[in-house]
């Protein structure tokens, strides 16, 4: 439902206007910015990418986007809308803002050329409706330190180091970004996400979980690795009884990984260590003596939408040469929507996706291709949920052979 009342409209870069529209996303998750967080969020805005709804002179609605570049199969990437900051007054529900605002937000990804939008869901069931898919998964474990055993021995490997922030900025983002090519889902980081969120540890981010830490691994005169962790402090009448919470643990390799998990694993006065965000399938389960002790979690990650499909589509590579015919459904951007050939050159060219009118070897809805897309999900998932319609014998199959990809995806970038 559509209420005539309600207008969209960008806010001024002022304080006090800008303060006036993120209480809609406040009230509609039952919080309240600090200075301190508004101003930390002020400074990774885009202010021509923020929007909003007013009913009159009142803020009732909230959203905006973050401009990334996301990692693709085949080690290259696309422009991407971070789309974050949504929420709606509560007494303002089921008016047709939120459809409104994300109407505003792909039109603008896609006047600025970018194929797709991602998003951290606060609930999967809102972003669906809008076509997004589940674009990567990912895992989160407890483990007791005494069970974190490793199943076989390995050589040390250089050395870990605590550094400061300032430190931090120059030894840490180059591992990432060194990586971040090779690793579907990952996006690009700015100066500003690195300084004042993942690297920063003001009182009002912990929530509880204590101080933040930054350790690197260096070997060879350069940095290996890092990982930045919280350790929450508890003290009983036993001892101590702390917890580890890795935030992001990242390596060059397999050897780095390894090394830094032996670190956190061996810390004194620990006797809980946590992972937040990290891929699936996740290699301690192949490096512990008893890898059921993680009590590993999977849930949903990254949830991605396909704005401009064909675009998305021709900027990753493929497993081989072929070619597959679909049918694509796509109420809210119905550009998408038709029948298509996606053809695969034998010389690894670009791809090329061209309208078909011919019977279809599948039928799907975006939401579906979106799942697809980054190799978190395959055609044959799709089709042991009945998300995918199979027109012709060994179709679901050959696509799965075409979209085959080298290596799992997950993000562990939260916006």
């Amino acid at each position: 439902m559509h209420d005539e009342t309600i207008q969209l409209r960008q806010p001024t870069d002022t304080t006090a206007e800008l303060r006036a529209w993120t209480r809609p996303t406040a009230a509609a998750f039952g919080e309240v910015f600090s200075d301190a967080e508004f101003e930390h969020e002020r400074l990774q805005w885009e202010v021509d990418r923020l929007i909003g709804a007013v009913d009159g002179e009142t803020w009732v609605g909230t959203g905006c986007a973050y401009t990334f570049r996301l990692s693709v199969p085949g080690g290259g990437e696309v422009g991407a809308a971070g789309i974050t900051m949504i929420g709606v007054s509560p007494g303002h529900r089921r008016r047709g803002i939120l459809r409104q605002m994300m109407r505003w937000l792909f039109d603008q990804a896609r006047e600025r050329g970018e194929p797709v939008a991602i998003l951290w869901a606060s609930e999967g069931a809102i972003y669906q409706r809008f076509g997004f898919g589940i674009g990567t998964i990912q895992g989160t474990f407890d483990i007791e330190r005494s069970r974190a055993r490793f199943a076989r021995p390995a050589e040390p490997l250089g050395r870990m180091r605590l550094v400061d922030r300032d430190e931090a900025m120059g030894l840490i983002p180059p591992v990432y970004e060194a990586l971040r090519a090779g690793t579907p889902g990952w996006v690009s980081r700015t100066d500003v996400k690195w300084r004042h969120d993942l690297l920063d540890d003001a009182e009002w981010m912990r929530s509880g979980k204590g101080p933040k830490f930054l350790a690197v691994l260096e070997g060879d005169g350069i940095a290996r690795g890092y990982a930045i962790y919280r350790v929450k402090s508890d003290w009983d009448d036993r001892g101590p009884n702390n917890t580890v919470l890795a935030l992001e643990v990242t390596g060059f390799d397999a050897a780095a990984q390894r090394t830094l998990w032996e670190w956190l694993f061996g810390m004194d006065l620990v006797t809980h260590v946590k992972g937040w965000r990290g891929p699936v399938a996740h290699p301690l389960l192949l490096q512990l003596t008893e890898p059921r002790r993680l009590g590993l979690t999977i849930r949903d990650g990254l949830w991605l939408r396909l704005i401009d499909m064909s675009a998305a589509l021709q900027a990753r590579s493929y497993g081989g040469a072929g070619s597959v015919t679909f049918e694509l459904t796509d109420e809210f951007c119905p550009w998408n929507a038709g029948r298509w050939r996606l053809d695969v050159p034998a010389d690894g060219g670009v791809a090329t996706v061209t309208s078909f009118t011919g019977d279809p070897d599948l039928i799907l809805d975006t939401s579906d291709l979106a799942a697809v897309y980054l190799g978190t999900f395959t055609f044959g998932d799709l089709a042991r949920a009945g998300r995918v319609g199979e027109c012709r014998p060994e179709a679901v199959a050959a696509a799965d052979a075409l979209f085959a990809t080298a290596g799992a995806p997950w993000c562990s970038t939260m916006f």
